[in-house]
């Protein structure tokens, strides 16, 4: 594509040099021009990418982007726009011929649930006969393809890129988890999306938003801006209304809002729930249709995911048998609320819960499934949101019979530092075990907390103090098969050290028969 052709409709562009190079590809990393490419010289949090220009140029880049200052470069041909990342977006979708208009593109967004809706809706369009791709958390996936992802939501010349491979490889439907972080850096603007869901609103990513009304405001802005400017004729939202921020957001949404968590007006909300460990049952009224659903995921929780998928896709003219067959075939979400280990009379569970909200809503539900005690392993993170620890720890504390605060991912931070801001918020409800020997001799009825800041020891501990009914939590890391501590990244997997601890309890207790 010809640099006049690429920027038509970009206000404000101007170039120096030769308007007629073909441009051959898209990069704003300067490692991965090459030759043709436009280089976006994007502004960075530490650095700008101005700095790698010339660089890009040497590689044999085409072309380069940037913002006031790169037209002193002498050599090359050079565009100067005012917004680097708003000018990316469009000729991101331009380059690769608009792919989002070739494939209904739901875009999903909220603190929690993101990653367990895509799954959901995944599971129920292929029962429907469609195919869908899916970026998220996890992976990002689509036909035979499927890899980790650096983010949960692409940079914009990324996400174009795999939505033009959506396709060809022959998608339907493209379901993209979208991060506060990919709405502030506009990844996801000149997408043509057909559906955006929002879920549930809690604080997090403080580290990067000034306040939570910064971060409601980044989120906002997919429900406000982005799915207004789709080309996509019947393009709708769903929003969980039960939650304040959106019931806030239905009001400022500019496009048709199916309203789910009410009874009110044409929404979608639970006419009944059944929830034990094994599975849960569903009756979801809609405006046409009583749909019955039965899930194999634990707690109410997920009823919400599951009622926000089962709207999403009653409206994009999925049948309600699909719906169901979907719901119904989904047998887990990796680390989230993940089942690992059997047989053995108590319930183990890995969780993504890294936020006050998450812990205390998923602790809340499993309360209530837990005849037993409630055992919780989690932990904070290093370099992120210092407020949201003893929020944790009180989170922790207030549903748990007993708590063992450990490490998550430490980063640069000491994590006997990190424990020690966690452990006010339990103070309040918990008193301390001592040692490890006492907190395995915990009666029934005591509410204890101990600190053990080897992660590994802090879940063998917790399933050796699990007996017949109980159930033991792993909060914090979920899917995440690392630890980062200091400059060091580990290989690390909940649901492995799980499955060591119960298989030495298990070897012990052959030995002794």
């Amino acid at each position: 594509m010809k640099l006049r052709e690429l920027l038509k409709g970009l206000e404000g562009a101007r170039v120096k040099g030769d308007p007629e190079v073909e441009i051959l590809d898209l990069a704003y990393d300067s490692r991965r021009v090459t030759p043709g490419a436009l280089f976006l010289a994007v502004p960075g949090r530490r650095l700008d990418g101005a700095a790698f220009a010339l660089d890009a140029l040497r590689r044999g880049a085409g072309a380069v982007m940037g913002t006031a200052g790169i037209s002193e470069i002498e050599q090359g041909t050079v565009v100067e726009v005012g917004d680097v990342r708003a000018a990316m977006a469009g000729l991101a979708s331009r380059f690769f011929g608009t792919p989002s208009r070739e494939l209904a593109l739901v875009g999903v967004t909220g603190t929690n649930g993101k990653t367990t809706f895509t799954y959901l809706l995944e599971s129920i369009l292929k029962q429907a006969g469609c195919k869908p791709g899916v970026i998220g958390t996890i992976s990002y996936r689509y036909g035979d393809c499927a890899y980790r992802p650096p983010h949960t939501t692409p940079e914009s010349v990324d996400l174009q890129r795999i939505l033009r491979q959506m396709v060809r490889a022959g998608c339907t439907h493209a379901l993209l988890e979208v991060s506060s972080h990919g709405l502030d850096y506009r990844r996801v603007d000149a997408c043509d999306f057909s559906c955006a869901v929002f879920t549930v609103l809690g604080r997090d990513h403080l580290d990067h938003h000034r306040d939570l009304e910064s971060y409601f405001a980044a989120k906002a802005r997919l429900f406000t801006e982005v799915l207004p400017a789709s080309r996509v004729r019947d393009r709708f939202a769903v929003v969980n209304v039960e939650d304040p921020y959106g019931r806030r957001l239905r009001e400022k949404c500019g496009v048709p809002v199916v309203a789910v968590g009410r009874p009110e007006g044409s929404g979608y909300w639970m006419e009944a729930l059944n929830v034990s460990r094994e599975e849960t049952l569903l009756e979801v009224r809609t405006p046409r249709r009583t749909l019955r659903l039965r899930s194999r995921l634990v707690g109410e929780v997920n009823a919400l995911n599951i009622l926000l998928a089962a709207a999403a896709a009653d409206r994009l003219g999925i049948e309600p048998e699909a719906i169901a067959r979907g719901v119904e075939s989904l047998e887990g979400v990796p680390g989230r609320l993940q089942r690992v280990g059997a047989g053995r009379g108590f319930l183990v569970l890995v969780d993504y819960a890294h936020t006050p909200d998450a812990l205390d809503k998923v602790l809340g539900s499993l309360r209530r499934l837990t005849p037993g005690r409630l055992i919780t392993v989690f932990g904070c993170g290093g370099d992120r949101d210092r407020g949201k620890r003893p929020l944790m720890g009180a989170a922790a504390a207030r549903w748990s019979d007993l708590v063992l605060v450990t490490s998550d991912n430490p980063r640069s931070e000491s994590p006997e530092a990190i424990i020690r801001e966690i452990l006010p918020g339990i103070e309040e409800e918990a008193v301390p075990a001592g040692t490890p020997e006492a907190f395995l001799r915990a009666r029934r009825g005591e509410k204890l907390y101990t600190v053990q800041p080897d992660r590994r020891e802090a879940i063998r501990l917790a399933v050796r103090s699990a007996g017949r009914g109980d159930t033991v939590l792993v909060a914090g890391k979920g899917h995440e098969d690392v630890q980062i501590l200091g400059d060091r990244t580990l290989p690390f997997r909940d649901d492995e050290e799980i499955l060591q601890a119960l298989g030495e309890m298990q070897r012990e207790e052959s030995a002794l028969a």
